[in-house]
């Protein structure tokens, strides 16, 4: 028999789990970005063209997610290779799934770790980390000039 405090840890878990799925389906990626803080702190690495700090959800998801979905047909879904962490750090290993304007294929990797509120419920701070090379490429490729 559980502990109730291995019941409380295994419905953290089942609750972040059903989270990042929102990510694997087209229609529900937005879902999952619905859950950020309003004041998220998002520090995307790297010295491609979306890497920086973005300090709420407002400015984030346009700045990056908005620069990319326009550029894919069919839209953008990730694939969780892993979950780790079930505690108020979450650490996801994603790859990107997607089909550039031009046919080619949009599959970058991806390392978020997420930190979430004293809840367990909201995303308030991400340190995110992508395959550069595949994102420069796709925005030197299709963004409008």
């Amino acid at each position: 028999m559980m502990s109730a405090s291995q019941q409380a840890q295994q419905e953290l878990s089942t609750s972040r789990r059903q989270l990042f799925e929102l990510l694997e389906n087209v229609d529900t990626v937005d879902v999952f970005f619905a859950r950020l803080a309003d004041d998220v702190r998002w520090t995307l690495h790297g010295s491609h063209p979306l890497a920086g700090e973005y300090r709420s959800r407002a400015e984030f998801v346009p700045a990056t997610i908005g620069q990319v979905r326009p550029l894919l047909s069919g839209g953008l879904r990730f694939h969780i290779v892993a979950l780790h962490g079930d505690g108020p750090v979450t650490v996801a290993e994603m790859r990107g799934i997607g089909v550039a304007l031009d046919g080619t294929p949009y599959d970058p990797f991806y390392v978020w770790v997420c930190r979430f509120d004293a809840e367990g419920d909201t995303i308030v701070a991400v340190d995110a980390y992508i395959d550069s090379v595949v994102v420069t490429d796709i925005l030197r490729r299709l963004s409008p000039r």
